[in-house]
């Protein structure tokens, strides 16, 4: 495990509903900008780029909702029993899920603004 990410789990309450909600947003804005440029282009590289951001916001979206049902679960009673460590490191786990995302989706929205917002 890297030591940034580490620090980072440490040093962060466990994952709140407004994290997942400004992800979803930020997303959301990024969507709606990318249809702003698909409309103002007609050139063929602009329209391939923009394929492929949609592509990306795309299973962005769907690994924001599989890591927000995952964090549903945590606050639901449990049925079964577990333990105190065995909850703790699950959502360990599932803190750092979100951190990979959570980077993953800055490197994306980076390219994004770097390949495309030039064009609107």
């Amino acid at each position: 495990m890297k030591k940034t990410a580490q620090k980072q789990l440490d040093n962060k309450p466990f994952l709140s509903k407004k994290s997942f909600e400004e992800l979803n947003k930020e997303n959301a804005l990024l969507k709606y900008r990318l249809s702003e440029i698909v409309d103002e282009n007609e050139d063929g590289k602009i329209l391939q780029l923009a394929e492929y951001f949609q592509n990306e916001l795309l299973l962005k979206d769907e690994m924001l909702k599989n890591l927000m049902k995952k964090q549903q679960q945590f606050s639901n009673p449990r049925e079964r029993h577990e333990t105190t460590e065995s909850i703790k490191a699950k959502q360990e786990k599932l803190q750092l899920e979100f951190l990979k995302f959570e980077e993953e989706f800055v490197r994306l929205s980076k390219e994004f603004h770097e390949k495309l917002v030039q064009h609107l």
